[in-house]
């Protein structure tokens, strides 16, 4: 019998705002992917992140490749 790792799908909000910005699926391993499309923009501290802008209070964040045990985000290299 074969068993498959359960994945779960969430839903990320603006913290300032509380809008709706994207649907998420986590892995039990700490990976995340995005549901859909998102339209990334370039990220202010000029570093090569993937960054989201809210669409209704414009606040940037960061998007995370993938989470360590402690919950610690894990950068790529």
């Amino acid at each position: 019998m074969t068993q498959f790792a359960a994945v779960e799908r969430r839903r990320q909000y603006c913290s300032r705002c509380g809008q709706l910005m994207f649907e998420y699926y986590r892995s039990p391993d700490g990976h995340f992917g995005v549901v859909g499309s998102l339209e990334c923009v370039p990220d202010p501290g000029g570093s090569s992140a993937r960054v989201v802008r809210c669409p209704s209070c414009r606040a940037h964040y960061r998007l995370l490749d993938r989470l360590g045990v402690m919950g610690q985000p894990i950068e790529k290299k």
